[in-house]
This record gives C-alpha cells, sequence and structure tokens, in this order.
C-alpha cells in the first residue's frame, strides 16, 4: 500500500466514524454557526436564523426537502413556509442547499477544501462582482469532520434558470455572453494584490493541479481514459498519447510565470445556465485557484461549443474576450501570444474530466459515462485541432 492510499483510508475511516456518530446522536443544526451533517439535520430554527437574521420578527415556520442531485456534492431545494413577518419580507419560498453528508462526497469536497473556497468566494469575492452568478445566503464548513453545507439562490425560481449540459445548443450570442462574465472575473481580479494578503486562500493553479494530481492520480485516469474512450478520440491524437501528460505538465508554465487572475477552474458546459432573460451565468465555483484567464476561456469554448462551431468561432471570440479583458483590467495582451496560451490550456480541460470518466479511489460518480465520453470528445478534437501538443511544447 502506497503512503498516499494509506493516508487517504485512513481519512475516509475517520469521516465515516464522524458521519456514523452524528446518526447515532441525531445531532440538529438550531443555529447559524452549527454545521449540519446531512440535508436531515437542518431545522426551522437553523433557517430562521439565517434567512431572517435581517427582518425582526419573521420566522421559518417549516419546510420540506427536495433531492436535486449527488455527485460532488448533494444537491437539494428547500420549500420555506413563514410566519405572516416573513411572508410580507417577501423572503424566499425556495432556496438551494449544497451538502456533504457522505465519505465519498467529503473525501472529494470537504478534504480538498472545495467546500470551504466555494463558501470564500461567495461571502468575500462575489458582492464585488455585478454577474450572473448565484447569491449565498449562508455557508458553514467543519475542518475535523469534514461536513459542510451551502445555501444558495433558487436560480429556478428567481431567474427562471435552465441549466446546460453537453446537448444545449449555445448560439454565437450566447458564447459571447458566455466570455463576457469571464472577462469581468478576469479583469477584476487581474494580477490582484490581495491574493498574497486576504485572498491567500485562493490557491495557485499549479499547486491546485499537482495536488489534485497526487490525490486522484489523474495521470492514471488520463492513461486510463485514451484506452477506454479511443474510438471518440482523434486517432492523429491517439498516435501520440505518450505526448499529452509531459506537454500538460509544460503548460503549467504559464501559471508560474504570468500574472494571475481568479480562475473559475471547472468552467464546462454543465456549470452554466441560461436565465428568463437570456443572460448566461455562472455557477459552481467549488474549484477556484489563482491562474491564467487562458484556462478558462480554452475550457469554456472547447466544452460548450459544437465542434463546428468552435472552429468557425473561436478566434473571434477570444478576440472579443481581450478586448473586454484588456478595458476592465487596465492591461494590454497580444493577440498571437494569447491564441497559442489558449491553445496549450485546452489541456488542462481535459483533465478534469479523464477521473470522471475513469476514477480512482474514493472519487463518487460525478457524471453519466455518456456525459464524460462526449466532453472527452470535444475537448480531445480541439486538441488535435489546434495542434495543443505543440504548442505547449
Amino acid at each position: 500500500m502506497t503512503e498516499g492510499t494509506e493516508f487517504t483510508n485512513t481519512k475516509a475511516e475517520q469521516i465515516a466514524r464522524h458521519i456514523d456518530q452524528a446518526m447515532q446522536s441525531g445531532a440538529k443544526a438550531l443555529r447559524a454557526g452549527d454545521v449540519p451533517s446531512n440535508i436531515e439535520a437542518l431545522t426551522p430554527e437553523w433557517l430562521t436564523d439565517v434567512v431572517c437574521a435581517d427582518h425582526q420578527g419573521a420566522v421559518v415556520t417549516d419546510f420540506t426537502i427536495e433531492h436535486i442531485s449527488s455527485g460532488t456534492h448533494a444537491r437539494h431545494r428547500l420549500h420555506l413556509t413563514y410566519n405572516d413577518v416573513g411572508v410580507r419580507a417577501g423572503l424566499p419560498a425556495t432556496l438551494f442547499t449544497k451538502s456533504l453528508p457522505t465519505v465519498e462526497i467529503r473525501m472529494i469536497s470537504g478534504t480538498t477544501m472545495h467546500v470551504r473556497t466555494e463558501g470564500n468566494f461567495y461571502t468575500q469575492l462575489r458582492p464585488q462582482l455585478d454577474l450572473e452568478i448565484p447569491h449565498s445566503y449562508h455557508t458553514v464548513f467543519d475542518t475535523e469532520t469534514y461536513a459542510g453545507l451551502h445555501l444558495l439562490e433558487d436560480l429556478v425560481a428567481t431567474k427562471g434558470a435552465s441549466f446546460c449540459d453537453f446537448r444545449t445548443s449555445i448560439t454565437r450570442a450566447e458564447a459571447e455572453s458566455m466570455l463576457s462574465l469571464l472577462a469581468g472575473v478576469h479583469g477584476h481580479f487581474y494580477d490582484d494584490p490581495r491574493f498574497t494578503g486576504e485572498y491567500k486562500w485562493v490557491v495557485p493553479y499549479t499547486k491546485w493541479f499537482l495536488g489534485g494530481n497526487a490525490k486522484l492520480n489523474v495521470e492514471l485516469s488520463t492513461k486510463n481514459t485514451l484506452d477506454r474512450a479511443a474510438d471518440v478520440i482523434p486517432s492523429r491524437l491517439i498516435a501520440r498519447r505518450k505526448d499529452i501528460w509531459p506537454a500538460t505538465i509544460a503548460a503549467l508554465k504559464v501559471h508560474d510565470e504570468r500574472p494571475h487572475t481568479f480562475l473559475h477552474s471547472d468552467v464546462h458546459i454543465g456549470n452554466w445556465y441560461k436565465t428568463n432573460a437570456g443572460r448566461m451565468g455562472l455557477c459552481d465555483w467549488q474549484c477556484a485557484a489563482r491562474g491564467h484567464w487562458a484556462r478558462d476561456v480554452s475550457y469554456t469554448l472547447s466544452t460548450a461549443l459544437r465542434v463546428e462551431d468552435r472552429r468557425a468561432w473561436e478566434r473571434d471570440l477570444l478576440a472579443g474576450y481581450l478586448d473586454q479583458l484588456q478595458s476592465i483590467s487596465g492591461q494590454t495582451f497580444g493577440a498571437e501570444d494569447s491564441w497559442t496560451l489558449y491553445r496549450q490550456q485546452v489541456l488542462h480541460g481535459l483533465m478534469n474530466w479523464t477521473p470522471t470518466l475513469c476514477p480512482t479511489g474514493h472519487l463518487p460518480a460525478m457524471q453519466t459515462d455518456e456525459t464524460s465520453l462526449a466532453m472527452i470528445e470535444r475537448m480531445c478534437t480541439a486538441i488535435d485541432d489546434l495542434d495543443s501538443l505543440d504548442a505547449a511544447a
């Protein structure tokens, strides 16, 4: 047994004991600072303390729980009932939760501190951004048990949101809207000195990637994915499969040598939504890091667009993004240099999906094989189209 595997198994056993103890005790969350072990531990008292804090006399009298999905988090919708004061205050009838009830979910989102990162984003950075990103009502996390919960805006209720997946058709205007949002985030936090101070919790992307590889063995997942998904990967890329991992490591260089900005880092099409006003929005900020903007831009376009649309639009879309990034950040970015970096960083989008198709260790099932294969096919086609292996070298 390797040292890493032994650590992982020990941590999983510790988390299992915490979950079992919470179940045996039947502990409930009663005050805002309490961290619920699972969604069933919520109470009207906890919700009142969190949701009604700014509305004297308002009380959550009851609520029901609707399960939505499970993956890196368990996701639920809460349907809330209020007293007359709460009703008159117009408090939300529904809210959305992301929680960590199981060993597998806490191993991927708790021990990696993803839940704390997302909570910090919503409480510290989100208020600075006038962009289509969900609002948070509350976030809690326990560093001993790795339990945690985010209480978020229910986008379906507030924005009539529809969530995207690989089957969603993205128009040119919608792609521009997506990159406009990214330019807003990247430009606002470009080369921000607070990354070395109050925002030190935002991990450098190189550390984030290498740490993930050590924990999840992304290199092994990539090797296995190239075998399992060979039928949907361009033959020219399969012929150079031995070059993919070295090129991925080489593509980290830009994150060490260029100014950092705040990265979402998991901007695949499944984390985007469309509002009823026609805006594109971005959720699930748990994988955030700081690094080069090309990471988010290449990952977005290579997963969101049909291959033929990406081929036709990506140069112009990148140019439009750079115009906005320059306007917001006050910096200048060379077109050809940026194009080269865009080509390189497609490799890093792929690395988010090889563990999804071929997981190792305690990873939960995060996506269907159909979704994983569709994303891998799009990104591998982009890597081949853009000669990303040579660009990284």
